[in-house]
């Protein structure tokens, strides 16, 4: 997985040397489909850089956006069918319709607003990528491809100039923004900004509007043995990788060479200097309870919507928990933490700990679900949710 901080980095870097690219991004699906709204890739030259889904569908995407960078501008909205897959030796899992927008990036027009999209997503800050997708009938001379960065505290005026943004709907671009989600909006004759799942041409200005969210950090508390595959599998995953331990002999570059931070300090020290908000996925693993009772309990009081979960026996977490409950922590919060954590699929060894917990990882991120499967619902703490 490429996260947001990766891409527009790799666009940075790109614009930087002084080469332009198309950027392919899914902007809408029908159907089961390999990646989601907002999925991108960069097309060079000299290859691509992030993914689409793979296969024929994202193969002619790649010929399409080479022949848009060879006529070195433009922009261009491609429908792929991955209907047609079940036909084939190999049936997929997918059978859905990806819409997929490709547009041409240059050095001496784009490297400000990607500079400005790398730095949000770096930092966590909210903000946006709006890009013109078709001007209307009311508009007809706009640029298709045009855009501009949204950022929280920053108000745009005009948008992607000639059309300009009425002020409702850039209000509710910038609820959107806050979001998070990607979407695709048509601006009615009200003056809204209201999401499309056709294609269609109805006349009203498209935008599609692409949030930073963040880069996706998985920050580990604990450098033994299940934090190395743990911190292995969610670099190879994009996450951006930080390992606290209070050992150098534990956190150190020898044992985690794919982590992109490695702090060495006490556990409380250093987690409540982290910036724990909803990018963030923390991971108590340490080596005993009185650690895992000083990472949660610092983390509940320093976060802003942070993945908080700890790993450990039923009767180890609940009485870590009750001893943070004393401490004058609310309920409501200490029932938000995932522990035990990870999904139950009778994991033993380091390694199949670490699936575990990237397991759950996952799918809160993605769906949001919590039923039996999470060992913490299973044992009574985690609240439910559907």
């Amino acid at each position: 997985m490429i996260g947001p901080d990766q891409i527009w980095g790799e666009a940075v870097r790109t614009l930087e040397a002084g080469a332009p690219f198309a950027l392919a991004t899914v902007i809408n699906v029908r159907g089961s489909t390999p990646r989601e709204i907002g999925a991108k890739m960069i097309v060079r030259s000299d290859g691509q850089f992030g993914t689409i889904g793979g296969g024929c569908g994202e193969a002619e995407v790649f010929r399409k956006a080479q022949l848009l960078l060879g006529e070195g501008e433009g922009a261009r909205l491609t429908e792929v069918d991955l209907t047609g897959d079940f036909d084939q030796k190999e049936i997929g899992t997918c059978g859905g319709i990806m819409d997929v927008f490709v547009d041409i990036w240059r050095p001496q027009a784009d490297l400000d607003i990607a500079r400005r999209l790398f730095d949000a997503a770096a930092h966590s800050r909210t903000a946006a990528l709006l890009t013109l997708i078709d001007s209307g009938t009311a508009a007809a001379a706009a640029a298709i491809g045009a855009r501009v960065v949204l950022e929280a505290g920053v108000r745009n005026a005009v948008v992607a100039a000639p059309i300009e943004i009425p002020a409702r709907a850039m209000a509710q671009l910038e609820v959107r923004t806050a979001d998070g989600i990607p979407v695709l909006v048509e601006i009615s004759e009200n003056g809204g900004a209201n999401p499309v799942t056709r294609i269609e041409q109805s006349g009203a200005p498209r935008f599609f509007l692409d949030p930073v969210s963040g880069a996706q950090r998985l920050v580990i508390a604990g450098a033994g043995h299940i934090a190395q595959p743990l911190a292995s599998i969610g670099s190879m995953l994009g996450f951006h990788v930080t390992v606290i331990d209070d050992r150098a002999s534990f956190a150190n570059r020898e044992r985690f060479p794919v982590a992109d931070e490695i702090v060495v300090r006490p556990f409380a020290a250093a987690v409540a200097e982290l910036r724990l908000d909803r990018h963030c996925f923390l991971v108590s693993v340490t080596r005993g309870h009185s650690f895992d009772e000083e990472v949660v309990l610092t983390a509940l009081k320093h976060s802003e919507g942070a993945f908080i979960g700890m790993i450990g026996s039923r009767r180890r977490v609940n009485a870590t928990l009750e001893r943070i409950g004393a401490q004058g922590i609310p309920p409501e919060l200490i029932d938000q933490v995932h522990a035990p954590l990870g999904i139950d699929i009778a994991a033993e060894t380091p390694e199949e700990i670490a699936v575990s917990i990237i397991g759950e990882i996952i799918r809160e991120r993605r769906s949001g679900v919590r039923d039996h499967a999470n060992l913490g619902v299973k044992s009574g703490r985690l609240r439910p949710r559907q």
